[in-house]
């Protein structure tokens, strides 16, 4: 079940976010104290098992919250495979696909709301539920001979449903014993009996809970797919050694119910020894064979190591679990180096702090995301990568990815480099009204606060912020040509300087460089509303013609929506623009320069041709693909451009063609002609209404 829209209401510093629609991976941005903790919070009261504290009501709300509140309400969707269990379940419904599950300040207990399904409300004898079931026993029971009767404890059917399927098979298989052997005599009484015992297992699994239709749909949610929420907020450090009699003393210790919002130390080393499968009860086993415990360590080393590199970025590291006298367990640490020699071993302890703090969190993190239970989570994060160097947050960018494939994932973040997909819905921004100490949270993003916004303008612009936000260089600079890769920006700017033609030059373009496809949109929108004249030119892609649909409901004019093309058809890429025998020029001496080592041969016109493709680009990254278990790993677009502009920069790109020339002459023409026609329109309108005024 996963998340789609939700809305919070009276909930601490909020009241209300109005309706917010996520993805399976959303990041919230804002300024600290602006509310995203608070949000993350109070998604968790949607657990069915979570109780609502009167501190958590909003203050300024105390009027509204003497009736009854929605204070959280989750829109969720159901995969394919739970509404066929429900279908399975409850075959008289419509298939249901969506519900909505909220909690107000008044009832302790989730609710559910099906929407336009209408479910009865009575009492239904006919329903196989535990009620109807356990009613249908005592009447049985009734009519068993006085003198039999009195000797049954029945406890177990006037009681509620059972929890699981071992209490239920143990107190009817109990039940059973004592009734066969008080009515061994009574022949009739077994065989009646026996409809109710044959096939326990499958009695259980057939049981509802509730004598209506509607309770015992809402308890069959509630009991198999009711979706759960885990917060994670801190995370305590591992250090170099580690006393296992302290440790095993500390697990064996009586769970406590109540929250701990931070791991305590056992938890964090029960974690690390999660990742290396490493079973204590084993490591005891085995400490006085030292052939065995070298094997053992050496394995658990192994798997920790190959668990923790794939979110290490930076040279790999090797970690190896030593025992020691005293029964003291050391984390020793390795640089593994490209070329393969090891240095730097020494106790995790002797490390830098980052360091330390580094790979406990990615320890603990990894762990705790990748136990079973919590397959199909929805996983709220708190500052997941706080303290990281950004080479180190983008590793734990990729753990985020890894982990919305199984989990839904929510997460507050005020890096730029933990933002990673800027679709609406995947990004959300946080702010605080300050006069009134309430967040508000905007789906359309681009509209919030400038100073909000900060991360995600480095992350779409990365040095190009202060540009987009000054005004006056907006309203008086040349056009803004935004182009959805970095390599776009180099051909158009190079072939620009190339080409040396008066009649065509923007001398030189203002090209703007998306950080990737799905960050074209709000960049444009960016600048058009910061008073530049903005144009967008696009790939001929499926994806590509998407964003000029949102750049249209953005009140984007088709005049500066741009389609690359070639001789009036539509292209794949800015790449076909370019002959391919001149293309393949640059890929053969990029390649040979850089991995002739690897066995590169040459490519000809027609290896490209035999793919098939739409673009020369597709054909490449396939002929790459073929090739990747030979060490060819994946073909670069932006290396091949770097190469391309460079040799025109330093005057030797005789290769490239006069019709490779000829085909970048028609591109410069088109753009010419949509700025013209661009500016006798604003001339006429202005700029002046998607500018907001803000005071400086």
């Amino acid at each position: 079940m996963r998340l789609r829209k939700f809305r919070v209401r009276a909930y601490r510093c909020i009241h209300d976010s109005g309706e917010i629609r996520v993805g399976d991976l959303a990041a919230f941005v804002g300024r600290n104290e602006s509310g995203k903790t608070t949000i993350l919070q109070a998604l968790t009261l949607l657990n069915k098992d979570e109780r609502l504290s009167d501190l958590d009501l909003c203050d300024e709300m105390t009027e509204e919250l003497k009736s009854q509140v929605v204070l959280v309400e989750g829109d969720f969707s159901l995969s394919s495979s739970e509404s066929r269990l429900l279908k399975e379940r409850f075959p008289h419904l419509p298939e249901i696909t969506s519900l909505k599950i909220f909690r107000t300040n008044k009832n302790p207990d989730v609710q559910y709301d099906f929407g336009t399904i209408k479910l009865k409300e009575e009492k239904d004898r006919a329903l196989n539920s535990w009620e109807n079931y356990t009613e249908r026993v005592l009447d049985f029971i009734s009519t068993i001979p006085n003198h039999i009767r009195i000797q049954f404890d029945t406890k177990f059917f006037e009681g509620p449903a059972p929890s699981d399927r071992e209490t239920f098979v143990r107190e009817m298989t109990e039940f059973n014993n004592t009734l066969n052997m008080l009515a061994a005599d009574e022949p009739q009484i077994l065989t009646e009996w026996s409809n109710f015992y044959q096939d326990i297992d499958r009695t259980y699994n057939d049981l509802l809970v509730g004598t209506t239709e509607k309770t015992a749909l809402e308890n069959f949610i509630l009991e198999h797919l009711h979706p759960r929420f885990v917060y994670f907020s801190d995370y305590k450090k591992i250090y170099g050694n580690i006393n296992l009699d302290e440790y095993i003393k500390e697990v064996k210790k009586p769970e406590v119910t109540e929250f701990a919002e931070e791991f305590d130390k056992a938890e964090t080393v029960r974690n690390l020894f999660y990742l290396a499968e490493l079973d204590t009860e084993k490591l005891e086993e085995y400490k006085n064979s030292p052939p065995k415990l070298i094997k053992l360590l050496n394995t658990a080393s192994r798997r920790l190591t190959d668990r923790l590199n794939p979110a290490w970025k930076g040279d790999p590291i090797h970690v190896d679990l030593r025992y020691n006298p005293g029964n003291i367990m050391s984390v020793v640490i390795s640089d593994v180096h490209r070329d393969g020699t090891v240095t730097n071993t020494g106790l995790l302890s002797r490390r830098a702090e980052g360091f330390k703090w580094t790979f406990s969190f990615i320890v603990n993190f990894a762990a705790e995301t990748q136990r079973a239970e919590l397959k199909e989570a929805i996983l709220l994060l708190d500052e997941p990568a706080r303290n990281l160097h950004p080479a180190q947050q983008m590793g734990i960018s990729d753990l985020l990815r890894n982990l919305a494939g199984s989990n839904q994932v929510l997460y507050a973040t005020h890096s730029p480099f933990m933002i990673f997909d800027y679709t609406p819905g995947n990004l959300l921004v946080v702010e605080l009204d300050k006069r009134k100490h309430l967040s508000r949270i905007y789906y359309d993003y681009w509209n919030a606060d400038d100073a909000t916004l900060i991360p995600i303008l480095y992350g779409l612009s990365r040095g190009l912020v202060n540009s987009i936000v000054d005004r006056e260089i907006g309203t008086n600079s040349r056009p803004v040509i935004i182009v959805e890769t970095m390599s776009d920006a180099m051909y158009l700017n190079a072939f620009d300087k190339f080409l040396e033609d008066p009649n065509i030059s923007m001398n030189p373009l203002n090209v703007v460089a998306s950080f990737d496809k799905n960050s074209a949109l709000p960049l444009a929108i960016f600048y058009r509303n910061h008073g530049h004249n903005v144009f967008v030119i696009l790939d001929n892609t499926v994806e590509s013609k998407n964003i000029a649909n949102q750049l249209k409901s953005n009140e984007f004019s088709d005049t500066q929506i741009i389609y690359l093309e070639q001789g009036g058809k539509p292209i794949e890429s800015i790449e076909d623009l370019i002959l391919v025998d001149d293309y393949l020029h640059a890929v053969n001496q990029t390649y040979e320069i850089k991995l002739r080592k690897e066995g590169f041969r040459n490519l000809a016109k027609e290896d490209v041709a035999l793919k098939n493709k739409k673009g020369i680009v597709e054909s490449l990254r396939s002929i790459w693909t073929e090739h990747k278990d030979d060490g060819w790993n994946d073909f670069d677009v932006e290396e091949i451009a770097r190469y391309i502009c460079e040799k025109i920069a330093l005057k030797e790109a005789d290769f490239l063609s006069d019709k490779t020339k000829d085909q970048f002459r028609g591109l410069y023409r088109l753009i010419a002609e949509r700025i013209r026609q661009q500016q006798n329109i604003s001339a006429h309108v202005g700029l002046s209404k998607y500018q907001r005024i803000r005071p400086r």
